[in-house]
């Protein structure tokens, strides 16, 4: 008996290699640290405040900063804003989930970061828009149609500083979900 016939069977052989799920997910890291960072600036600016007029924009700046601290903290609460796995592609807009096969996509354009402040994008173009992109509510139409002039592909997400990749390698990760059914593409 040699120590290869020794092993179980499943860590000699590999069944069922299927591959990943690659998602981007929002950094709760970043979210986290702007929402209380512009919560400790509010609270510093309102206990600053008084009725005069340089009293009153200090009460207007406390509100924009709780403003941009309730965002943060909102953003904080978004899961998964794309998940592609052997079945497709599934993205977030707004509040709606927008998915279809990899049979359904044309091609999907990948622009990767090209230095830290950057952010890289994920382009799905689909061969028929229509059927799905009509039936979205007009709220995250909206969404899509500004997109659309944006980045030439209305269902687009971006990634960087803000949304992390599951796989830094993400072109290579997006062709291996796609297994030729679908064009990945990264654009230059």
């Amino acid at each position: 008996m040699t120590a290869a016939s020794a092993q179980p069977r499943t860590d000699r052989f590999d069944t069922d290699p299927r591959p990943v799920p690659f998602t981007i997910r929002s950094s709760q890291k970043v979210h986290g640290g702007l929402a209380l960072g512009a919560a400790l600036v509010a609270v510093g600016f309102a206990a600053s405040a008084s009725t005069s007029p340089t009293g009153v924009l200090r009460w207007i700046a406390a509100a924009a900063f709780a403003v941009l601290a309730l965002i943060c903290a909102r953003a904080l609460t978004v899961g998964d804003m794309l998940v592609a796995d052997d079945v497709g592609i599934r993205l977030r807009i707004g509040n709606e989930w927008i998915g279809t096969r990899w049979e359904d996509i044309d091609q999907v354009t990948v622009l990767k970061r090209r230095h830290p402040l950057d952010d890289g994008r994920i382009a799905v173009h689909l061969q028929d828009p229509g059927p799905i992109l009509g039936a979205m509510p007009s709220s995250s139409r909206k969404t899509t149609d500004a997109n659309r002039r944006l980045t030439g592909s209305s269902l687009a997400i971006p990634f960087g500083l803000t949304a992390r990749p599951s796989n830094g390698e993400v072109v290579q990760a997006l062709h291996m979900l796609a297994d030729a059914r679908c064009p990945v593409r990264e654009q230059l």
